[in-house]
């Protein structure tokens, strides 16, 4: 588990605050460090350049931080019609097997999907949420044998004429397509923006709201003033990064609402 990742699982005026105030610590730190070892007389000279670097340094990091926030944003966005789309195929299977004339056969298969779907909701989705290992990284138990007993359910059935078999053929559609859904889901849930771009952001956010130090202004009270809201700025954007990067994980996460739907419709 990452730190990212663990600061999901605490609650989210915990994380929040806990990510508010490095960052508005570290500003606050640096300005009192400076003033404590350089008088301001010495840097007042440079306000001219320091504020000419400040303002470069602060568009970049704005650049930066709003690119990797649409990058988050879209990922999510992606997880969401994901599990739209595997839900819906649960659906369409759920349809599909009681529009299937060999009731005996089709009664199994639909025993098989209601304890596939009850797992989901139950069992895979709050695994993920709260970052357990073998949810993440390997199949979850629970939720992998449901789906091997609806795979083998829907094997049994054996098509007897054209109108069955075309239902069939439809069948197989619908468990396949839940299939690659579910797979993509998975994998998506395990993804994490690269190292190096974590780097940026962190040590890039702690350059802009520790840079302040820099001015040679009189007052250290003002200064810090100034950097707080500047502060509270990065650390909110870091935060909304945070948040949509996992997307199944922490307050702010994509639920089963598909899946809990068909549960209720179908009466299970």
């Amino acid at each position: 588990m990452s730190l990212f990742e663990w600061l999901l699982t605490i609650p989210q005026w915990l994380s929040a605050s806990l990510v508010v105030g490095i960052f508005v610590s570290f500003g606050i730190a640096t300005i009192l460090i400076v003033r404590r070892f350089v008088h301001h007389s010495a840097l007042k000279p440079y306000n001219d350049i320091s504020g000419f670097v400040f303002a470069n340094i602060g568009l970049i990091y704005g650049v930066v931080l709003a690119l990797v926030i649409i990058d988050a944003s879209e990922q999510f966005n992606t997880a969401k019609e994901l599990i739209e789309s595997e839900s819906a195929e649960a659906l369409a299977l759920y349809r599909d097997l009681n529009l299937y004339p060999k009731r005996e056969e089709a009664d199994k298969a639909l025993v098989a999907l209601r304890t596939f779907t009850l797992s989901m909701v139950h069992d895979e989705f709050p695994s993920i949420k709260v970052v357990k290992w073998e949810s993440k990284y390997q199949a979850n138990l629970a939720a992998s044998k449901a789906s091997n007993e609806l795979w083998a359910a829907i094997a049994q059935i054996v098509p007897r004429n054209l109108h069955e078999q075309s239902l069939y053929n439809e069948i197989l559609k619908d468990i396949n397509n839940l299939a690659q859904h579910r797979m993509k889901r998975r994998l998506m849930a395990r993804d994490d923006l690269p190292g190096v771009v974590w780097v940026v952001v962190i040590l890039g956010g702690l350059m802009t709201v520790g840079f302040p130090a820099a001015f040679g202004h009189e007052s250290a009270r003002s200064l810090i003033l100034i950097t707080i809201p500047l502060a509270l700025m990065v650390s909110a954007g870091i935060y909304v990064i945070v948040s949509l990067n996992f997307p199944f994980t922490g307050d702010v996460s994509i639920n089963p609402d598909g899946y809990e739907y068909l549960i209720e419709m179908a009466g299970w």
